[in-house]
């Protein structure tokens, strides 16, 4: 029996022949040009024009005489395809397009793949499985599962490791804790001890003197009734009055002796300066310093460390430097303000109205003003919102920065900067002279870079000495008209110097050998004065134009952040605390520190 589409004739090319099964229905032979993959049948060049333009087979994928089967017998899938078609659901996926090695069916072979080259799927996955592909996968998979196992072995163990690291280092704090308990206790015991002692020894002398001045009121009174006795008798009371005398006089000097020895103990318990110190400190028993983190990951590849070194009140924070570094942090110009409660700042000790000139933030919540009127450096409680203490200093103070080792430089107008110590109450540390006023201040890698009333900016060593200044253009005249602020902001590895010029009107940036790399400038600010950095933006108090404007450092824009509208008049400095989203100000004649809170 003749089976439709095999070949009909003998003859040695007859195996390699395949007709049209269609026309084959109709007792014609006519050689197959394609092969219909969804129909599976052989097609001649007529039947294959009618079956793309039926509107039920137009979407057929047809192989051409190169590509399709040489005959039908064995040409049956073993397994049909069904996974559906990710594009067109309602289609099977049936090919491979080697092309773009994707997943096809039908539709997608005559919409997006007509020049492509395709393989029927079951056709070439018969071998597949023994293929290096399959064979790659299922390797790549099984040392996948080997990876995971050993990681999750890895993550395990680290369970085990922070677990017993965190119960090592609670036993280490509260061993210590234990140590600095018995050390108060034993301290306290030991001073009880001596006010007990004190005590006993003022009560001993006190009892002593008892019997001393009984005895000596004893004979006044024998003196007294001796005297009442001759009152009648008056030449009698003359005698004895005359004998009473010397004795008054013995009694007296007795009395006298006696006072002398009436001499007791006035103490009082003075607080160590030391224990003090550790009380203002935030870092009080200690601190908690990552050493090292480490990949535990079991891998091929060596395993990575990366030191860091931080310190905190129970949190972990990076150690306080004394210049700015750029970071990615809120941008100040979406903030709004809204007015808190002020600040008072006037001492009763002041001769004048304060001229707070600058503001610095210590540890804990205490905020250092240097009032240039007064004289004076003082501290302000931020949780409270009082001044808490105050140090006169030996001129007119300006401008404040931060030291290591608890330590801040303040600019004193009289050629002078004056080092405190800051550590529990402010004290006096040593002083270097400058030769001109000096105004802003900033400390950089155990240097202080300075600005002068007179238009110079100059490096010095921690000594003083003139490491570097700024020169003079060609006519004598200096590069600055009047920089009364500056600071040192890190903008990756690197470290440059931001100078307000107030008679300028400018921001102009240096570099740390002082050579002037660009200059900022915009309409809306006149008199600038106080800066600070912030993440990678630039705070600026305009004086004259009573605003505080934004500098971005990318960019180079100058904005507008407050104004009039605010209520902000003349400008002195200002202090912004992300911390506690607070904004301070302070103006002139103005007694109070102005303070907003900050929204974003």
């Amino acid at each position: 029996m003749e089976v439709p589409g095999n070949k009909l004739q003998a003859g040695p090319s007859a195996e390699d022949t395949t007709y049209c099964q269609p026309c084959e229905q109709d007792d014609e032979i006519l050689p197959a040009e394609v092969y219909c993959t969804v129909c599976k049948e052989f097609l001649c060049s007529s039947c294959a024009s009618v079956h793309r333009k039926l509107k039920m087979s137009r979407s057929h994928f047809l192989l051409d005489k190169s590509n399709m089967p040489t005959s039908i017998v064995g040409h049956k899938d073993e397994y049909e395809c069904t996974e559906p078609c990710d594009i067109h659901p309602k289609e099977s996926i049936k090919y491979f397009c080697s092309t773009h090695q994707t997943l096809i069916c039908g539709h997608c072979a005559v919409q997006n793949h007509r020049s492509c080259h395709a393989d029927v799927i079951s056709d070439i996955s018969k071998a597949f499985k023994d293929g290096k592909e399959y064979g790659d996968v299922m390797k790549t998979t099984a040392r996948l599962f080997e990876d995971i196992n050993l990681f999750a072995s890895d993550v395990e163990k680290n369970v085990d490791v922070v677990a017993k690291l965190c119960e090592n280092e609670v036993d280490k704090l509260r061993r210590y804790r234990e140590e600095v308990n018995k050390y108060f206790e034993e301290r306290e015991q030991a001073l009880l001890k001596l006010i007990e002692k004190m005590k006993n020894m003022d009560e001993e002398l006190l009892g002593s003197l008892k019997p001393k001045y009984t005895n000596l009121k004893s004979k006044l009174e024998e003196i007294n009734v001796t005297l009442e006795a001759q009152g009648n008798n008056m030449i009698q009371l003359f005698i004895e009055t005359k004998r009473v005398k010397k004795l008054l006089e013995g009694l007296q000097n007795e009395l006298d002796n006696i006072k002398k020895e009436n001499v007791i103990h006035h103490y009082e318990f003075r607080k160590d300066p030391a224990t003090e110190r550790l009380i203002a400190s935030e870092t009080g028993m200690g601190t908690l310093e990552i050493i090292m983190t480490e990949n535990t990951t079991t891998s091929e590849s060596d395993h990575g460390t990366l030191g860091l070194t931080v310190q905190g009140d129970g949190q972990m924070k990076t150690i306080v430097a004394a210049e700015h570094t750029v970071s990615q942090a809120t941008d100040l110009t979406v903030l709004r303000f809204t007015p808190a409660m002020d600040i008072s700042m006037k001492s009763p000790t002041d001769n004048t109205d304060c001229h707070v000139s600058s503001m610095l933030q210590l540890a804990g919540s205490r905020l250092l003003l240097a009032d240039f009127n007064n004289n004076k450096i003082k501290v302000v409680n931020l949780q409270t919102n009082s001044l808490v203490f105050q140090i006169s200093v030996p001129g007119q103070p300006w401008d404040i920065c931060l030291l290591p080792e608890d330590r801040v430089a303040v600019t004193i107008a009289n050629n002078r900067i004056q080092f405190l110590e800051t550590r529990g109450k402010l004290a006096f540390g040593d002083h270097i002279k400058v030769n001109g006023d000096c105004r802003g201040i900033a400390y950089h890698e155990d240097s202080l870079i300075v600005s002068f009333f007179d238009g110079k900016v100059a490096v010095l060593n921690m000594n003083g000495h003139v490491i570097r200044q700024t020169h003079s253009d060609g006519s004598g005249k200096e590069l600055f008209k009047w920089p009364n602020y500056l600071t040192v902001v890190c903008e990756g590895s690197t470290a440059f110097i931001y100078v307000s010029d107030w008679f300028g009107n400018t921001i102009t940036k240096l570099d740390t050998n002082l050579n002037i790399l660009k200059t900022f400038q915009d309409p809306a600010l006149e008199g600038p004065n106080s800066i600070t950095a912030v993440g990678n933006q630039l705070l600026i108090c305009g004086f004259e134009s009573k605003n505080i404007m934004v500098l971005d450092f990318s960019t180079g824009q100058m904005t507008q952040i407050m104004g009039k509208k605010e209520g902000i008049q003349h400008l002195l400095c200002f202090y912004y605390c992300p911390q506690q989203s607070k904004l301070l100000v302070t103006e002139q004649y103005n007694n109070s520190v102005k303070a907003f809170n900050t929204i974003e």
